[in-house]
Parts: structure tokens; sequence; C-alpha cells
């Protein structure tokens, strides 16, 4: 029996808080990000193979998108890469459903099934992993941020749910000292979720609220993790952080069997919504 999501919940809390003026109010309806037929306005990158897909790594199907499905010829260790919008938004509520399929890889055929949604993505195309944001979406981590050549101050732990929409006071404070030597090309912060509650063999329905620079992580109705003051490295001096309030989305491929359907986007009323990625997100 297929799982059942908890469609409305959030949605029933979300406007409660836009009610008492917590969290802006929507600027537009829902609109598709993915169209059901065809990857229009999104880029493809994966390693070792480049900006276009040879070996059907990522695949439209039944509304789907379905990366290294039964239609990959990419063989046993197929790269790392992703599929990223071509807009940068800001301001934004996410939404989609996401399942893993049965199909494994190297360098993680006996690892946990992975994948992830990259945000506020820079907009470098000739990389794995610009700077941005991860939402994980790995076997039992589903949730975890992963913060990549960025930082931030993670929602405080209110008893098993992360303070939101407001960061509650906490002490010590994290500190970032400045690095000394030569740097890794990339640095990542990790954000533990908190709570479990991933359908490992169904449908899972993920969604993000990313509004100015914090963002929290949801997972099947429920407030798993939640990140305040993002910031994320200038590209010209790495030890300059700046803001980071907006950039493209991502979704991963990653040595594992995924789905993705219903990928969804809903502004939110604050600052000018979309741009060009053209224009860098610091």
């Amino acid at each position: 029996m297929a799982a059942v999501l908890a469609t409305d919940s959030f949605d029933t809390l979300l406007a409660g808080d836009i009610e008492t003026g917590s969290l802006p109010a929507y600027a537009g309806p829902w609109m598709p990000l993915f169209n059901g037929t065809d990857l229009s306005g999104w880029t493809f990158f994966q390693d070792g193979v480049g900006e276009t897909d040879q070996t059907n790594a990522v695949v439209v199907e039944q509304g789907q998108i379905r990366m290294l499905g039964p239609r990959h010829t990419g063989g046993a260790r197929p790269g790392f890469g992703h599929i990223a919008t071509v807009r940068e938004y800001a301001n934004y509520h996410l939404r989609f459903e996401f399942k893993f399929g049965d199909a494994r890889f190297e360098p993680r055929l006996l690892s946990k099934r992975n994948s992830g949604v990259l945000y506020h993505m820079f907009p470098e195309r000739d990389r794995v992993w610009p700077n941005s944001i991860e939402f994980q979406l790995e076997e039992s981590d589903v949730g975890d941020a992963i913060l990549i050549n960025a930082r931030c101050y993670p929602g405080a732990d209110l008893g098993g749910t992360p303070a939101w929409p407001n960061q509650v006071p906490t002490d010590p404070r994290p500190t970032f000292p400045r690095r000394e030597g030569p740097r890794p090309q990339i640095e990542r912060q990790r954000v533990r979720k908190n709570g479990d509650f991933e359908i490992i063999q169904d449908w899972n329905k993920i969604e993000l609220l990313a509004i100015g620079n914090k963002a929290a992580h949801l997972v099947n109705g429920r407030i798993v993790n939640t990140l305040y003051e993002l910031e994320a490295q200038d590209v010209a001096d790495r030890d300059v952080y700046r803001p980071l309030t907006n950039g493209r989305i991502g979704l991963e491929v990653e040595a594992a069997e995924v789905s993705f359907r219903h990928v969804e986007i809903r502004q939110l009323g604050v600052g000018s919504g979309t741009r060009s990625s053209a224009t860098a997100a610091t």
C-alpha cells in the first residue's frame, strides 16, 4: 500500500504563520519547475561527461525525472552530477516528491542510497558542487544540511523541533576562525536533522522554505532542520563571506537510482523573487 503523504498539514501551518505576520505572504500561485514532459529550463552536468547527457543518466518518463534508471547506459561507475534550474530563485516555498529505486552504483555500491537538493547554487556550470547548500536526501539522513563553501547559524533544538521562523538565542554561538594555510577546493559545514520522518521504500514529500538568509527543511510535513544567517564564500576572496539569499536549484545524480515528481515552487512576498542565473549569487 502506498504511503499517505501529509500534503496539506504544513500548508495549513504556514497559512497560520502568514496570518500572524511571522512569515511573508505568498506572492503568487504554485508554479511547476518541471513540466512533466522534458527538462526545459534545466541544465545538466555530470563529472567525466560534461554538460550534455550522453548515457541517459537523467530521463523523463511517466511525468517523473528518473536518474540512473533502467535506460542508463553509463556503466557501473557513473560520475556524480546534477540538473539545475537556469533561473535563480529567492524567497520561495519549494516542494516535490522523491523515491529511491533499486539500483546502486560504484563507489557507493554498498552504501546508503543518496541524492540531494542543491539550493542557492552559484552560477558555475562546470562542476558537480558549486557553492551552495544541500538538502540531503540520503537514506536515514533525509533533511540534513551540507553547506558547500558556505556556513550558517543552526536553529536551536526546541525539544525535538528546530526553531522556526525565528532563531532562539543560544550560547555559545558557532565560531568560524580564519583558516590558515592552503584551503581545500570544497569546505563543508554539516547540520544534522532533528527527527526521522522519511519513508525508505516509497514516495516522500520534501519542502524547502527559503526566506532571505534563512531556510527550513521539511520531510513529509515535519520541520527537521533550520538554518539562519546563511552566507557563502566570495568567489574572488574565500576569506570573505557574504549573505546567501538566492541561487539556482539543483537535483543531484549520486550513484543511486532515484525519481522526482511534482516539482513546484511558490514565491513569497519578499524581495525581487527571480533573476537570471548569469548574475552571481553573492
